[in-house]
């Protein structure tokens, strides 16, 4: 299945914290234990904080690997922003500071 992130936060712009916590939901709710490629078809910017809210926390909480990506429809500047999550993901201490950093701009 192709969850396209702009269905699911009804807009092309992905930079919110709350959104990206939308997103992590939908998928938690409606996809967990299901194979699913999340599209990036569609949106136009992306924030970190919308990528650490949802991408980072699916990483962190076991849900998701890089593999979920659809990297023929995502623009290579979201692909360079999924890879830093993802990296940051993989050092919870690095992780936690930036979803704090994150939510004191939310």
């Amino acid at each position: 299945m192709i969850l396209d992130i702009s269905n699911v936060i009804n807009q092309a712009n992905a930079i919110s914290h709350s959104d990206g916590l939308r997103l992590y939901d939908y998928v938690i709710t409606n996809l967990k234990g299901k194979d699913f490629i999340l599209s990036f078809r569609g949106v136009n910017r992306v924030s970190t904080a919308f990528l650490n809210a949802s991408i980072g926390k699916l990483f962190v909480d076991g849900y998701f690997d890089e593999s979920f990506i659809d990297k023929t429809s995502t623009k290579e500047i979201i692909l360079k922003k999924i890879e830093s999550v993802i990296s940051n993901a993989k050092n919870p201490d690095i992780y936690n500071q930036a979803v704090n950093d994150a939510q004191q701009f939310c």
